[in-house]
């Protein structure tokens, strides 16, 4: 009985392949993707060790994945939703939701309604519904956005996630200069990175401080970015 829950779970199919083709998902992470599945790590809380996955890649495979590769399959799962990072241990050792195909998919339109109809006029339910809604909806867009950048935030960072979208953008430049080094290379300019050790809580002081609004860093923003449509996303309020 428990062999035959296990397998109807483990399913992997061409409808997942269809939607890595559809989401350019490289083949690293759609392997990855295949074995959270077959191990039956779907729409449950799980902690697996990638490390895990790379000797499972390496007996199909013939060697196994360096660790860059496997990094940048982890976070592709992030940024395409497939993959909710909950906890960030090391790593290779997460604290994981891998969401069903189902979830993935278009949600349907659904038909207009009257909002009297609904409407909870003793307590506004419907209006805390909504609000709640639209906060976990800008802290996982917020933690994806992060990740693209290799910053990682447990979803539970509510200082941090739970920011206007231009907040969370600012911090990211300001982390990007901060962050970056340039050196001279046989007589070229070269950028160079990971100045900043703790990435997570600079970004946190950064918020708490609104760096970007000191003169210096402010003037470094305009430096940058100024002669590029990307400003109006940092300063839309002009």
């Amino acid at each position: 009985m428990t062999h035959k829950t296990q397998k109807s779970i483990s399913h992997w199919t061409h409808k997942h392949e269809e939607y890595c083709l559809k989401n350019q998902i490289p083949r690293a992470a759609q392997l990855m993707w295949e074995w959270l599945i077959k191990k039956g790590q779907v729409n449950i809380e799980t902690e697996p060790d990638l490390k895990d996955f790379n000797k499972w890649i390496s007996r199909h495979r013939g060697k196994p994945y360096c660790r860059n590769t496997i990094k940048s399959a982890f976070n592709c799962l992030v940024e395409t939703r497939v993959v909710n990072l909950v906890k960030k241990y090391t790593w290779h050792v997460v604290k994981i939701l891998t969401r069903p195909l189902e979830y993935l998919k278009p949600k349907r339109k659904l038909q207009k309604r009257n909002i009297f109809d609904s409407l909870d006029r003793s307590n506004g339910t419907n209006f805390v519904d909504v609000s709640l809604q639209q906060q976990h909806t800008r802290i996982v867009d917020n933690q994806i956005l992060f990740s693209k950048y290799g910053i990682h935030f447990d979803a539970t960072e509510k200082e941090v996630l739970n920011r206007p979208r231009k907040e969370v953008l600012l911090s990211i430049v300001c982390y990007q200069i901060a962050d970056e080094k340039v050196i001279t290379q046989c007589n070229k300019k070269v950028v160079t990175r990971e100045e900043v050790k703790n990435p997570p809580g600079w970004v946190r002081t950064c918020l708490r401080r609104r760096y970007w609004e000191k003169p210096h860093t402010f003037n470094q923003i305009i430096a940058k970015y100024g002669n590029t449509t990307f400003i109006e996303e940092l300063f839309p309020d002009g």
